[in-house]
């Protein structure tokens, strides 16, 4: 085979390759950049894998960086599933590609397919980070902390009925009134006019999910490092849900971005990937 067919070879391949359909039918897209250790960042409700670019782009310069759309989100397809069959789909991706001793970094809902992921394949995995994240996303008479579930049931409703402005209106409300100001949130308005939608019944389908899901005996059982990364603002993961994690695993690592809400990795990249630098080195078992 010739040098220009070997490297047309390896063009189709990086084209072709972003899509993995798994066993259970869902065709997955994904992006590896880099070489190294492995990194596998989990994006959360109603945005996609391009969220985390500021991430990547620093990281691939380091470790091997895995980003990844979840069903219904991004590229990747959709089918009424449970968050187990997607963990274990995800486990199928990580071991084609030989993603092993993995730190997974996920935020929002992220987080909760990352302590999914721990539950049942804790051997793969190295650290986990959390980025406005915890273990159980619905309150309920012993657990004060989360989302009131009454109002994630109306969110699902109105998603029906003004679909997608809900999901625009939902995005612009998990950042401060001071984020709101900058250039850099002016900057994602206008980039996310050109971002698929998530799929309407993917997103009713993981409100479900985040409203039943429940791993916080998880959580406290697990044996790797773990970083919690937190705006001061955010109201989804709030003060006292923080208070809440310490009070779980306080040999934890814990990081408080000021005036920031639930993406403080949009709103200060470079010092979001500094911290989780800082942990990356500093924790090893």
């Amino acid at each position: 085979m010739t040098f220009y067919s070997l490297l047309s070879a390896f063009l189709l391949s990086t084209l072709i390759m972003p899509h993995i359909t798994t066993h259970s039918g869902i065709d997955w897209h994904y992006d590896i950049e880099g070489n190294g250790e492995h990194l596998l960042f989990v994006h959360g409700w109603g945005v996609d894998k391009r969220i985390w670019r500021q991430q990547s782009k620093f990281f691939a310069q380091y470790y091997r960086v895995m980003t990844i759309d979840l069903p219904g989100h991004g590229k990747s397809g959709w089918k009424k599933t449970t968050l187990e069959v997607m963990v274990k789909d995800l486990k199928t991706i990580l071991q084609s590609f030989q993603f092993n001793d993995v730190t997974v970094i996920g935020s929002s809902l992220g987080g909760l397919v990352a302590l999914k992921l721990y539950e049942l394949y804790p051997a793969a995995i190295k650290r986990l980070i959390f980025v406005g994240s915890m273990p159980k996303f619905s309150r309920s008479a012993d657990y004060p902390h989360g989302l009131d579930v009454d109002k994630m049931r109306k969110l699902g409703g109105q998603l029906d009925s003004d679909y997608p402005s809900v999901v625009n209106v939902f995005f612009r409300s998990l950042f401060t009134r001071e984020e709101r100001q900058t250039r850099r949130f002016k900057w994602l308005q206008k980039f996310r006019q050109f971002e698929g939608v998530p799929m309407k019944q993917a997103l009713v389908e993981y409100l479900d999910i985040l409203e039943q899901e429940d791993l916080r005996e998880v959580l406290k059982k697990v044996h790797v490092p773990i970083q919690f990364i937190n705006g001061r603002d955010d109201e989804i993961c709030n003060k006292e849900t923080v208070t809440f994690l310490k009070k779980v695993r306080p040999e934890s690592r814990f990081d408080f971005f000021e005036q920031c809400g639930h993406f403080p990795f949009l709103s200060k990249p470079y010092e979001f990937n500094q911290v989780v630098e800082e942990f990356l080195k500093g924790s090893t078992l």
